[in-house]
């Protein structure tokens, strides 16, 4: 290490300035810190290069911070220079992965970036290589800005502006004293004090200057119009996989995504939570079944045009105008996740969203054509109303031949599941207590789990119902919609979400993948697809922890505020800055209003007491004004404060006071306007002692001299001087007498 390492900073830099240097070097290496691990969050470096550059980081760090200050010679930077070299051909043959000759000459040219930054690091002299930290420190914050758009970046950015904060001013006063013509003291000769007080001032002050620069730049953000955000967006991260929206669906899907905790969507309602608590978020329904999967056999999509900028309005489904309507209005941020599909609440019948275009499957599901290209956020108007259960029994028209063809399609004949389902529903008289009989039996008989037991690849259903007993949320839909089908029903499956956990901190409801749900829907003649959930509510509840609350506040004001900013956001803002600051605005008018009353009523008394006594009123003014016209207050300077400041000392404060340090100069100044009067001139080239040497042989001498004493003794050694001296002594000045 002795012959790699140098000891510490040339003696140059020890003698000008050490306390600003070492300072300097540990905020550059905290913002090239800071941006490194923003980039490392985001995932895109291997493990190896980061846990390298991370102990280098560190290991700088603690030495600057130790006084060590390692570094590496020239020779030894010049021999690693050329063994960099040799590692990226090694690396670019043998060691980098990849599909093709791209990604693998992607992936060296990063490892040997990193590998020169971390000598780069230990090799740190000249402000040449502090740019080339500095500049690589911004490139990797704006690569962590292009991939992500989590809050993790926040927390990153955040650090990095504090220490490029920091680093800027500690670069431009070591720039400065390097340029100076002479050596400033080295606050490390009078003791360690002097430095810590420097550092401390120095953090303080850019402590206070990221503040500010963050208020200022929050109230730029919110307040400059902007109509998309976005624009980096097609160079962002891949969106996250999520299976079991798509227009095929094997059953087992759903269970798979149950086990993650990814964020899929927020929903923040409009009005109380109480009315979403039971809502689900409806993703995709499915027509057809083959033994093994779902699946859409019509794939085809109708495009919906907005009927104003930005606002659609989905065409009403079949049956719908005969429910009663219950609106529900909420607004719905989808992560980024790789599927086209939005997801609404019940029957959506207004969408307001930043698309051109969306499309309407034969389901009545929403897609967007730009499938997973980013976070998106909308607002929906849905109807959550539903016919009543003796509505839903009374309706016993036929079903259409085109519902007939595609929902009672069956792969082939089950008799085992059709007896169940004819045994099950033996008792009901309508369709719609089969499907309730159904639904009841499968809650009750049946188990939720997601790890289930005995099921068969090749019939899942039937393996479901007769041996596993036990599945997933899938399992219970694909076996309800399947024996409703063999008892001539109309039935589907669909895939959504449930409504999620609630986070009061927030105020939004949390849908993660653990939260995906499939459930079915019936057809009815006069009222269309009506839903049923056959899953048991143990396989169905949710809870969201304390600090999952408060971090989603985070992350949802993050996406809300920030990612989907945009015009409408700053209507909005604005409308509640103006609600929320009505009711102090209305008090501050109100004691306004209230001193203006109060003001005007001193206004008429004075009045009425000028006309009844104007004769007084006349007189004290011109006894004022002779007052003011001569009196000597021994003012000098020009400014109205000055000139009040010198009435109060000389005229109106109490004669037993004393004079404070800061009034020393209106003191002196006192003086002059006394002597000048007398005829005596202090030229500038002159000092006080000088002056009083001047005056030899007047008889006022003696009393000029003791003022200047007094004078120096006040400027200079703080000493408190007698105000009823002062004026004593101005006195025998002015009148040229003896008696001092």
């Amino acid at each position: 290490m002795q012959n790699a390492v140098s000891a510490h900073l040339p003696s140059s830099q020890d003698v000008i300035l050490p306390s600003v240097q070492r300072y300097f070097e540990v905020s550059l290496l905290l913002m090239l810190t800071a941006g490194f691990f923003t980039l490392a969050a985001t995932r895109p470096l291997d493990p190896l290069s980061v846990v390298l550059v991370s102990a280098a980081l560190i290991i700088k760090i603690w030495s600057d911070l130790g006084e060590k200050g390692w570094r590496l010679r020239p020779a030894v930077v010049n021999r690693l220079a050329i063994g960099c070299l040799l590692f990226y051909l090694l690396d670019l043959v043998a060691l980098s992965s990849g599909p093709g000759l791209s990604e693998r000459v992607l992936s060296a040219t990063v490892h040997l970036v990193l590998l020169v930054t971390v000598i780069k690091i230990f090799s740190a002299y000249t402000n040449r290589d502090y740019a080339y930290l500095a500049v690589l420190a911004f490139l990797m914050i704006l690569a962590a800005a292009i991939l992500t758009v989590e809050t993790a970046y926040l927390a990153g950015f955040a650090f990095y502006v504090l220490f490029a904060i920091s680093t800027c001013i500690s670069y431009e006063m070591k720039r400065a004293m390097e340029s100076a013509r002479r050596v400033p003291p080295d606050p490390r000769r009078q003791s360690r004090r002097n430095r810590a007080a420097l550092e401390k001032s120095l953090t303080v002050f850019t402590l206070v200057l990221t503040a500010g620069v963050a208020a200022i730049a929050s109230l730029l953000f919110f307040a400059i119009p902007r109509y998309r955000s976005g624009y980096l967006s097609a160079l962002a991260s891949e969106p996250a996989s999520i299976t079991g929206f798509s227009n095929a669906v094997n059953l087992g899907d759903i269970g798979r995504i149950k086990r993650s905790t990814l964020v899929v969507l927020r929903v923040i309602p409009q009005g109380s939570p109480e009315m979403f608590r039971q809502v689900k978020w409806r993703g995709v329904a499915l027509t057809s079944f083959d033994g093994r999967r779902w699946y859409d056999d019509n794939t085809e999509q109708v495009a919906v045009y907005p009927a104003a900028p930005g606002r659609f309005v989905v065409p009403e489904p079949a049956g719908w105008s005969s429910w009663p309507h219950r609106p529900l209005r909420y607004r719905v941020i989808l992560s980024n996740v790789s599927t086209d599909v939005l997801f609404t609440a019940a029957v959506p019948r207004e969408v307001d969203v930043r698309l051109l275009v969306l499309t309407l499957d034969q389901t009545m599901s929403l897609h967007r054509p730009q499938e997973g290209v980013s976070a998106l956020a909308y607002d929906v108007v849905s109807d959550a109303g539903l016919p009543s259960p003796a509505q839903l029994r009374a309706d016993t028209s036929s079903y259409p031949d085109d519902v007939r063809l595609v929902y009672l399609q069956l792969p082939r004949p089950a008799p085992a599941v059709a007896a169940l389902a004819r045994q099950i529903s033996a008792s009901a008289t309508n369709n719609y207590d089969r499907a309730r009989a159904l639904e009841s039996y499968l809650r009750s008989h049946y188990t939720y789990t997601l790890d289930p037991q005995g099921l068969s690849h090749s019939d899942p259903v039937g393996s479901f119902l007769f041996t596993a007993r036990q599945g997933s949320c899938e399992y219970f839909a694909a076996a309800m919609a399947v024996m409703l089908r063999h008892l001539g029903i109309p039935a589907r499956v669909v895939n959504g979400f449930q409504s999620g956990a609630y986070n009061r901190v927030a105020g939004d409801f949390v849908v993660r993948a653990h939260d995906a749900h499939s459930w079915v829907e019936v057809y009815f003649p006069s009222f269309g697809w009506i839903p049923f959930d056959p899953t048991p509510p143990s396989g169905q509840e949710q809870a969201e922890g304390t600090l999952d609350g408060c971090l989603d506040a985070v992350n949802l004001f993050w996406n809300e505020w920030v990612i989907n900013y945009d015009f409408g956001h700053q209507l909005r803002l604005a409308r509640q800055l103006e609600s929320v600051s009505r009711p102090f605005r209305l008090s501050l008018q109100e004691k306004l209003d209230h001193v203006s009353r109060r003001g005007a009523g001193w206004v008429t008394v004075a009045k009425g007491w000028v006309f009844l006594h104007w004769g007084k009123g006349a007189a004290l003014l011109l006894i004022l004004l002779a007052a003011l016209a001569t009196a000597d207050y021994s003012l000098g300077g020009d400014s109205l404060l000055c000139w009040f400041r010198a009435l109060w000392l000389w005229k109106l404060s109490r004669p037993e006071g004393v004079v404070r340090p800061k009034d020393s100069t209106l003191v002196y100044y006192g003086l002059l306007r006394v002597l000048r009067k007398r005829g005596m001139i202090k030229l500038p080239s002159q000092t006080p002692r000088e002056l009083v040497t001047a005056a030899a042989g007047q008889v006022w001498q003696p009393a000029l001299e003791e003022f200047t004493r007094a004078y120096y003794g006040l400027r200079f050694g703080k000493e408190p001087v007698s105000l009823k001296r002062l004026r004593q002594l101005l006195q025998t000045i002015r009148r040229g007498s003896t008696s001092v």
